[in-house]
């Protein structure tokens, strides 16, 4: 029973605080609800972006040609000799016919008809695993395959691939920064505010520090405060959430389907993150009174 008067008061007491800095709580805790809903849209956007992109990145293929003396079965050995290296996900094998093909699609001209022969090489186009899908990686990959033996060479699109990598630390760099920043400015608002209410009853705590009360019992108001501030903020980035959801529905699904969208579990976390970041907040906020005094 005692437990539970002590919890009541402490709740009480932290609700109150709310209450005695109105404008400053709700200025932090909107701008808790901002960031939550900027790193949430980031993060969905984010991650639609990579799914998006991965039809892009099925094209990161790696041309080999082969030594124009091989005969068939020489080609076919070196061929699966390529797919036992460490990152080749599949290939294609091209012989001298399909190879008089292709130079006809891309050129509209047959060879036969221009040298009276078929000079072009046999040789093959290779795939690579999702994990080994950027420039580092399959570069490593083509000049395994340029050192074996009878292989002339071996290209991929380099400045494709350059490129596209390049959007992507970009905007994840972007994305980080953002984020960091949003974070800075959620801490920051929670911890004035709830210094600002410290040091509107500092002769408050002064008298129940001279009664004998524990730092536990003078802080933990304060705390409750920077979690309901931070729970507040993120029951309204919910909400904000569920609307730009049901909107999106109308403007965005029609065109373009929404994956990683989970609204529940994006609210979890949004909720988690915003009381975490109340309780931060309002723990610098005692520190930074705790060292004034």
């Amino acid at each position: 029973m005692i437990f539970l008067n002590k919890f009541m008061y402490l709740f009480n007491e932290g609700t109150k605080s709310i209450y005695r800095a109105i404008l400053p709580s709700v200025v932090s805790s909107m701008t808790i609800a901002v960031s939550l809903v900027i790193l949430s849209v980031s993060y969905i956007f984010y991650s639609n972006f990579f799914y998006y992109t991965s039809d892009f990145k099925n094209e990161y293929k790696i041309d080999v040609f082969f030594n124009n003396k091989l005969n068939l079965n020489e080609s076919l050995n070196i061929f699966n000799e390529i797919l036992l290296i460490d990152g080749v996900q599949e290939g294609v094998f091209i012989d001298k016919e399909t190879a008089s093909q292709i130079f006809k699609k891309e050129f509209n001209e047959d060879i036969l008809n221009i040298i009276g022969e078929n000079p072009l090489p046999m040789g093959a186009m290779f795939g690579v695993s999702d994990n080994y899908k950027n420039y580092d990686k399959i570069s490593e990959i083509t000049k395994k395959i340029k050192y074996l033996k009878d292989v002339d060479d071996a290209i991929f699109p380099e400045q494709a691939i350059v490129k596209f990598d390049r959007i992507i630390r970009n905007l994840l760099s972007f994305s980080f920064i953002i984020g960091v920043f949003i974070v800075v400015l959620s801490y920051f608002f929670v911890s004035n505010t709830i210094l600002l209410v410290i040091h509107s009853k500092t002769n408050e705590i002064n008298t129940m520090k001279l009664l004998g009360a524990s730092d536990i019992f003078i802080k933990i108001p304060y705390i409750i405060n920077g979690l309901l501030l931070g729970l507040i903020g993120s029951i309204v980035s919910c909400f904000v959430l569920f609307l730009i959801y049901k909107v999106s529905l109308y403007v965005i699904l029609p065109y373009y389907e929404l994956n990683n969208f989970n609204y529940q579990l994006i609210s979890f976390l949004n909720i988690i993150v915003g009381c975490l970041l109340g309780v931060v907040g309002s723990s610098k906020a005692l520190s930074s009174f705790v060292k004034s005094n």
